[in-house]
């Protein structure tokens, strides 16, 4: 049995490795920013932290983890506008070289970083993403996710901890929030789906595949300081999880639409949202061979059977 850190422990990726972790006999302790103090099962205990760059409380927590997956991070969070730079950084820069600098003084053997696909940009359109792929992160979220893997890389560049960072596109699962929810939820319940016509290929990673990758990210020895993207193994569309999810939810063939693309994009303007219109028509497509030739790991389930079973464990409430 082994001790594991996971920050972020509320989060929706988090629950699940914890989850997991807990299931193998591990030891593991979260550290969440919720205030309600510390909570117990078997296997598993949570610490409330205030600050992630607690020295003293890093040091209690992390001494004889073998590895900590850092998930803590603010994400896609409402823009408020000049100060979203600073507010990104102060979230997820600074807190990110906190931990790992703990790390090392604390022999923590490798420190996991989740980062995210959007360090190398946000859409592909005759290559995919790699692990080959340059840096080049377009929004705050980004760009700060982007410096906190260069911090990572500076503060575990020698000594006894190393590190292996890693680069998820779209997580999805029962119950996964953000932009695969809204997707299901246009799907479950509006009088009509409009989105059949976008066809642009992406590329996603079911929740299990995810976790099923930072354990062994945690561990093997080819994940040794790099950084990897992760992905499902073939790519999906817009329409087909449409498609998918009106089947599942035994939704009438003739309320699936295929609006033209310039039509989406002009109403995208016309409401207010036209940069996430695009960025929803646009292709995303990621290659995680190098993580797979490197560990051996393989994505158990195929893209469609994952999200036709994503679809089936969805929650009632989500439902029509």
């Amino acid at each position: 049995m082994s001790k594991f850190v996971v920050t972020g422990a509320r989060g929706y990726v988090a629950r699940r490795l914890i989850d997991r972790l807990v299931a193998e006999g591990h030891e593991v302790v979260g550290l969440s920013r919720g205030d309600t103090g510390c909570k117990v099962k078997v296997g598993y205990s949570e610490v409330a932290v205030g600050d992630y760059t607690d020295g003293v409380l890093l040091g209690r927590t992390l001494s004889g983890a073998q590895a900590v997956f850092h998930l803590a991070a603010r994400a896609h969070q409402r823009s408020v506008g000049a100060d979203d730079a600073a507010l990104f950084h102060a979230a997820n820069v600074t807190p990110t070289e906190a931990v790992a600098r703990a790390c090392t003084s604390n022999g923590v053997a490798r420190f996991v970083m989740v980062s995210s696909i959007g360090v190398l940009g946000n859409r592909t359109d005759d290559t995919a993403f790699s692990d080959a792929s340059s840096l080049a992160p377009l929004d705050p979220y980004a760009v700060s996710k982007a410096r906190a893997e260069l911090r990572v890389m500076e503060v575990l560049a020698d000594g006894s901890c190393d590190y292996c960072i890693v680069r998820p596109p779209l997580v999805y699962g029962p119950g996964s929030p953000g932009n695969f929810a809204s997707l299901v939820t246009i799907a479950a319940k509006a009088p009509l789906i409009p989105l059949a016509g976008i066809r642009a290929p992406r590329t996603f990673i079911h929740i299990d595949h995810l976790v099923e990758a930072l354990v062994i990210a945690a561990t093997h020895p080819a994940a040794s300081r790099r950084a990897f993207v992760v992905a499902d193994g073939c790519d999906t569309s817009v329409a087909e999880i449409v498609r998918i999810a009106a089947r599942s939810f035994a939704r009438e063939r003739w309320r699936i639409l295929a609006i033209p693309e310039t039509l989406l994009r002009a109403l995208g303007i016309l409401i207010g949202h036209g940069k996430k219109v695009d960025k929803l028509l646009a292709p995303l497509r990621v290659d995680s061979s190098g993580f797979q030739v490197a560990t051996g790991w393989i994505p158990a389930r195929a893209t469609a059977q994952a999200i036709a079973e994503t679809l089936r464990d969805w929650p009632d409430t989500s439902k029509p």
